[in-house]
């Protein structure tokens, strides 16, 4: 107990609550409300440790929910293919409702193994089932419901908080959803804060000592700030570090990012706190999870922000709402984008996320990006040079064009789902290139071999052109007769059908 980093009355906090617990027979515990405990906070602050301790110490047998390994939808479309049977498809929530069930009627029955079989037991829940979809978690959420209404055994609930977590995630909601209904249900709720920097410093020092690792007290000190309360990731970084105590990562020298110059590659350093990344955690995004949140361009309802009365003011047509996010520079920063794919993909898909009548919007946004082209007219086609003017150019462009998107999309679409499109401009780039390529070959080829190439746009508008009249007056006197009859066949079919169209029809068209 005394070697934990959590904070004392925490502790103490639920070393009381699962002793009055078990010390209250069972048909008085009604009256001192339900035997469910949520124990909520964000990850690697101590909260399955401390159940762990507190167990131990007040001598009673531990009993946890461990999820079973799921069958495998694909391995069950084969077993029924293959005709085996007695072998039925069960998914981890199913599992869950079991469990639940057996509880509630039965109980927990203490194993017999340690020599006391009459030992109290608590029951720990740590691992609850991802659901997927509206219905599956209105199943898990009338589940633990009943668990908390009816249950005597002394049970504890960890709910992991993801804190900022993306608005659009509906997980995240419906994690609040269900500990607001378990809550209301009747049961108890201790909130485990982030460990203090300097609970981790003194957790981190008795490590290095029982363990005799020579660690600076200044690295210490940085691992406990970069670690945000997480004790977990503090004592990761903390090894990482005794095995590889030359490591030194550099955003700034990365090839990683290489759209963004020095002074700029270290956003994401200085947003977390200003130190180093080698022991901070991993924020990297998918490039499609950053486009997301430009194109859905979530927002605040409502200006909360409290407004300095020598603060600059703007029209109200100017004016826009907080964003539900981090600032886009550093969203870049993290999805390692450059700065060309990122205009491309905005290119392609900001229409679907804009109002269809908003054409003001459209008109904006358009105005923008074709900024950011400007910004990037030199890099089109071509491979990134690493220089610091070329860096500090594609960084301006890519918040031109993220910035812009955002700002312009005044009135966005409802919220539903979008598929990203690759962008068309890339296959068209790629089929200029081959032709380029290919009509260079024909007219070296025609030459003879010969390194005296003309313009491309020489070659497309006269070359060529030359070259397929030269070779249709050369064809057979006779293939040019029939080719004359059928071009004559064609055009008589022509003006006969053109003849049967009415002037309605081509009014409708």
């Amino acid at each position: 107990m005394e070697e934990l980093a959590v904070h004392k009355k925490k502790v103490e906090e639920v070393k009381s609550w699962f002793e009055e617990r078990l010390r209250t027979p069972k048909y008085l515990q009604g009256d001192i409300g339900s035997s469910v405990l949520i124990i909520t906070g964000q990850a690697g602050v101590g909260k399955s440790a401390t159940v762990h301790a507190v167990a131990s110490q007040i001598g009673t047998q531990l009993c946890e929910w461990n999820a079973p390994t799921p069958t495998i939808w694909q391995e069950h479309v084969h077993n029924s293919s293959a005709g085996i049977s007695g072998i039925n498809y069960t998914s981890k929530l199913d599992e869950f409702e079991n469990f639940v069930e057996r509880v509630r009627k039965y109980g927990l029955i203490s194993s017999s193994f340690n020599g006391n079989s009459k030992s109290s037991i608590i029951l720990v829940i740590d691992d609850l089932p991802v659901t997927n979809g509206r219905a599956a978690f209105e199943r898990l959420k009338t589940c633990l419901v009943l668990l908390v209404r009816s249950t005597r055994v002394p049970t504890a609930i960890l709910i992991t908080d993801y804190g900022n977590a993306d608005s659009s995630d509906p997980n995240a909601r419906w994690l609040e959803e269900l500990q607001l209904s378990l809550e209301s249900a009747g049961a108890s709720k201790v909130l485990f804060n982030p460990i203090t920097n300097n609970s981790i410093k003194k957790t981190l020092s008795r490590i290095c000592r029982q363990e005799q690792c020579n660690v600076a007290a200044e690295e210490i000190d940085l691992i406990a700030k970069a670690s945000g309360g997480d004790i977990r990731h503090a004592i990761t970084s903390l090894q990482l570090f005794c095995l590889k105590p030359d490591v030194e990562l550099d955003l700034s020298s990365s090839n990683s990012t290489p759209s963004y110059p020095k002074e700029n590659a270290n956003e994401l350093t200085a947003f977390n706190g200003g130190f180093s990344s080698q022991y901070g955690r991993d924020e990297t995004l998918t490039l499609f999870h950053a486009l997301g949140k430009f194109l859905h361009n979530k927002r605040d309802k409502e200006n909360v922000v409290a407004l300095d009365q020598n603060a600059f003011c703007v029209r109200e047509k100017f004016s826009r709402l907080p964003f539900k996010m981090d600032s886009p520079e550093k969203i870049l920063c993290q999805a390692h984008g450059q700065s060309r794919p990122i205009t491309d993909f905005l290119h392609e898909n900001v229409l679907d996320f804009l109002c269809d009548e908003a054409m003001d919007d459209a008109w904006a946004v358009a105005s923008y990006l074709g900024d950011a082209d400007l910004l990037l007219a030199s890099f089109r086609g071509m491979l990134t040079r690493h220089s610091e003017t070329e860096n500090v150019l594609q960084s301006a462009a890519a918040s031109v064009a993220v910035r812009g998107v955002l700002y312009g999309n005044f009135h966005p679409s409802p919220s539903r789902w979008h598929a990203i499109r690759k962008p068309n401009l890339w296959q068209i780039e790629r089929s200029l290139s081959h032709n380029q390529n290919e009509m260079l070959r024909q007219r070296f080829m025609a030459g003879s071999g010969s390194s005296s190439l003309s313009e491309v746009s020489v070659i497309a508008t006269e070359y060529i052109p030359v070259l397929k009249w030269l070779g249709y007056r050369t064809s057979s006197g006779l293939e040019t007769h029939d080719s004359e009859d059928d071009s004559s066949q064609t055009m008589s079919m022509i003006d006969e059908q053109e003849s049967k169209i009415s002037d309605d029809d081509i009014e409708d068209w």
